[in-house]
């Protein structure tokens, strides 16, 4: 079998020392609409940092990265050994501007150019390794595999996130909730240099802990294999002028592969109105001859395109055992979807079914493509790309690759009907809830309603809180629908000061599904944690809400009146198990979709980057 190790990014050692020597590594937008004057309010910014330190080989060290479409390096960690010489080229420094932000490609620029030892980094003499992003905007790119890396290899990045920012992005980012700032504008940057400054000043190695090795029941070559099916757009909304760069892009990638019947093997499908296979994944066992059928395709030619329909035929002819695929042995599946406009059609359902086939989707737009699109058709929204024209497709391609050549499933597993589950209810009861409390009641006795109650199927508990939770019933407390009914009728608001929504997640960790008040975990019952939230928490929910979803409960949150969205972000796994209302009036509009969601939930198990190498003795702590 194959040993595989997961890194457990929280609770991490961090530790405080006097040691003076540090490597950072300032990561700044300098995207054209970040504008000149907030530049050099992120320049201002880095001086006050260093004024602090002692430069030196023997002392603090800095390296400066500015990025936008592209990444590019001002200097290195060992350009400058004194402080006059690195204030006066950070004073020097120029905005390059550039259309994107592609804050992903940036940091894996960073990891590959910045941390080694001919770059300056000190990280084998056990030095500590900093990476402090600035950024004014969401990235245009995926950030969640270079941001792991960066994680596995224990370097701290900061995220610092100003004005516009997604603050899930940059809790996604970060080596550590506590090291996400979040500034309202480039002048709240400066003002509040000193607690990035204190930080730095402090911040020691972590220590990244590891689990016990899992032993998963595969041959090795399962893991080295994988089959990678490219399904492109063939219409006028790419044409014979960008076909070109679009094949260029495909044979980059594939250069990159290890083509072979036991290794990756290739499939590519055109699509626009229709779809047709230009080759299937057991056509080519060679790369020379792969390569050589992509540089010899023309465009399919259409005026529009039907994507859900084009997902639906590369689901049912190319990942298939008759046309090559490796799907029954457990061999990863993974599609990419590069796409130029809007489909014709509905992409939702077909999506949807390459999710539940174990199919890993990665989606690319250019041009005209829709986000929302992209989103809906890959596994995940870290796995959507959008560039604006066909040259911004080679500053995707390494996280493109990447995410093709690493990404594996552990399972998705859907729940049946039949499937056993336990959901338990989180409800604000603080006075901002205010005279809702009654709609949010009627709203769980709807919901209550539609389940399957009983010891074998669905079981219920509410918990409310404010400044501390109450537990109104366990999951085990009731045995039929018609006593979870009677007590929910019963329910009266809480009452209390203000509201700590990080300590009710920690308590119904800790206290609700557990054996002993009657989560059925052990035994296979999917674990659903519904939070209804009319405000924002007074304490931090990043470390308890990571607790949630590493116990292995699916989070859904409904958030109205005052509800943060960007802390309810990092609640939850992905953004479409929010429901974000204007207030509890509207909770019949989403009755519905709510009970889908509980019944037809996906427990995704893992999704995570595999090693092919030897993986290290577990005593080791070299990650």
């Amino acid at each position: 079998g194959v040993a595989r190790r997961e890194i457990i990014l929280e609770p991490l050692v961090i530790h405080e020392v006097r040691d003076r020597r540090k490597d950072i590594v300032f990561l700044i937008d300098g995207s054209t609409e970040l504008g000149t004057s907030n530049f050099l309010r992120i320049r201002e910014f880095i001086l006050k940092i260093i004024n602090k330190f002692v430069i030196g080989p023997d002392a603090v060290q800095v390296a400066v990265v500015q990025y936008s479409n592209v990444a590019s390096t001002e200097f290195y960690l060992n350009t400058h050994s004194t402080k006059p010489n690195l204030q006066a080229n950070v004073k020097a420094l120029r905005s390059k501007k550039g259309p994107a932000l592609n804050t992903g490609a940036a940091l894996n620029y960073v990891y590959k150019n910045h941390f080694t030892r001919s770059a300056g980094s000190r990280k084998e003499d056990g030095v500590p390794q900093f990476v402090v992003l600035v950024s004014g905007g969401p990235s245009t790119d995926s950030i969640r595999l270079p941001a792991f890396q960066l994680k596995q290899a224990a370097i701290m990045t900061f995220g610092i996130g100003v004005g516009g920012t997604n603050q899930g992005e940059m809790m996604e980012i970060a080596f550590a909730p506590m090291l996400v700032y979040n500034m309202t504008d480039f002048q709240d940057l400066i003002n509040k240099h000193k607690a990035v400054q204190t930080a730095l000043l402090k911040l020691g190695p972590p220590t990244v802990i590891t689990e016990s090795p899992t032993i998963i029941e595969v041959v090795t070559e399962v893991v080295t294999r994988r089959d990678i099916v490219f399904l492109i757009d063939g219409s006028v909304n790419v044409g014979n002028a960008y076909f070109p760069a679009l094949r260029d892009f495909i044979v980059r990638i594939i250069e990159d592969l290890g083509i072979g019947v036991d290794r990756i093997q290739v499939a590519l499908v055109q699509y626009s109105e229709d779809a047709r296979a230009e080759f299937y994944l057991n056509s080519y066992s060679r790369k020379d001859e792969l390569l050589s059928h992509v540089n010899r395709l023309r465009l399919k030619g259409g005026r529009s395109i039907k994507t859900g329909a084009a997902l639906d035929y590369v689901l049912r002819n190319m990942f298939v055992k008759s046309t090559g695929s490796g799907i029954d042995d457990g061999v990863p599946q993974i599609l990419v979807v590069v796409t130029a406009g809007r489909s014709q059609d509905d992409v939702r359902a077909s999506a949807e079914a390459l999710a539940r086939a174990h199919i890993i989707t990665i989606a690319i737009g250019i041009n005209e493509a829709e986000a929302t699109e992209l989103q809906r058709i890959s596994f995940g929204e870290n796995l959507a790309y959008r560039v604006g024209d066909f040259n911004g497709l080679e500053n995707i391609r390494e996280p493109v690759t990447l995410s093709a050549k690493s990404l594996v499933f552990g399972g998705i597993i859907e729940t049946h009907a039949a499937r056993k589950r336990d959901i338990v209810f989180l409800i604000d009861g603080s006075p901002g809830m205010g005279r809702s409390f009654p709609q949010v009641r009627e709203f769980l006795l709807k919901v209550i309603q539609e389940l399957d109650i009983g010891p074998d199927k669905d079981q219920i508990a509410v918990v409310q809180y404010s400044h501390d939770p109450k537990t109104e019933f366990e999951l085990n407390t009731y045995t039929s629908k018609d006593e979870v009914l009677a007590a929910t009728t019963q329910l009266r608001r809480k009452t209390g000061r203000v509201l700590n929504t990080g300590a009710a997640l920690n308590y119904v960790t800790k206290n609700v599904f557990i054996t002993s008040a009657g989560s059925r975990r052990d035994t296979g019952a999917t674990q659903i944690l519904v939070l209804i939230t009319a405000g924002k928490s007074r304490d931090d929910v990043g470390q308890a809400a990571f607790a949630v979803k590493r116990a292995g409960i699916v989070p859904i949150a409904i958030g109205a009146k005052s509800a943060d969205t960007s802390e309810l972000l990092q609640i939850v796994y992905e953004s479409n198990f929010i429901f974000k209302l204007r207030d509890f009036r509207e909770l019949p509009s989403i009755q519905k979709e709510l009970i889908s969601k509980v019944k037809t939930v996906f427990i995704v198990e893992e999704i995570t980057a595999v090693n092919t190498e030897v993986l290290p003795e577990v005593s080791k702590r070299d990650i």
